[in-house]
């Protein structure tokens, strides 16, 4: 089947620059320090205190649409956005934009004042 010899009776060794240079206790990986792991708490915090009026809105459209007792698809087709888009949006797992979130605040404005 093959037209090659195997060295069959050759034991495998590791190269020698492998075995010299290996150490009994791994050294710290570079991207495992404290101040990288800091900057990235920082940076968290900084975009959730960013997204927090976002947040209040979604959470007050939320409470609306409930209150209103329509589905999120009705809900949707009034605030002018796709269905998936409005439903991710109410689960946290995006934040609207600017244009996404002036639609938001106009919706919430108009239904507010007919319920209230």
């Amino acid at each position: 089947m093959f037209n090659f010899p195997f060295p069959q009776d050759k034991p495998q060794q590791a190269p020698q620059a492998f075995s010299q240079t290996r150490r009994s206790t791994p050294a710290a990986l570079p991207w495992a320090s404290n101040a990288m792991a800091e900057d990235d708490a920082d940076k968290r915090l900084t975009a959730m205190e960013r997204d927090e009026p976002k947040r209040r809105l979604i959470r007050d459209a939320k409470a609306l649409y409930k209150m209103r007792k329509i589905t999120q698809a009705q809900m949707a087709e009034e605030v002018g956005v796709p269905c998936r888009t409005l439903e991710e949006w109410l689960q946290f797992r995006r934040m609207p934009k600017a244009p996404g979130t002036t639609l938001l605040r106009r919706w919430l404005e108009a239904y507010q004042n007919k319920i209230s």
